[in-house]
């Protein structure tokens, strides 16, 4: 669903830097804005939860120094938690397809999250 959203040998996986450094991402992203917006104030929530952690640090540092877009937005402060809603994606191979998402949040560590999405034509 997501191409291209891989680790690489000095970094792991990290869906923010797809949503704003791959390409692809604004194809397979239907609403890329309002999700790329949504996601770097979710962004802006962990790292507030982390002051200091160089994990954040360097994220935001990479996505600010090489998108235009998180480096605009960043400064407005916007925090946001995630549960549930609707989301359009264009996978790859497919049409436009909205699906459903629930993300869940352990207690213990509530910056590792399970997000499922169902596709509501199945």
């Amino acid at each position: 669903m997501f191409p291209r959203l891989t680790a690489a040998a000095d970094r792991p996986a990290n869906f923010a830097r797809w949503v704003f450094l791959e390409p692809a991402a604004r194809t397979v992203l239907v609403d890329w804005e309002p999700e790329a917006r949504g996601l770097l104030a979710r962004l802006r929530t962990l790292a507030g939860r982390h002051p200091g952690d160089l994990r954040y640090t360097r994220l935001v540092d990479e996505l600010n120094a090489n998108s235009p877009e998180a480096r605009a937005w960043w400064p407005r402060y916007d925090v946001q938690v995630r549960h549930s809603g609707r989301k359009r994606l264009r996978p790859p191979g497919r049409g436009v397809t909205e699906f459903a998402y629930t993300a869940f949040h352990l207690a213990e560590q509530p910056e590792q999250t399970l997000v499922i999405y169902s596709d509501d034509r199945t």
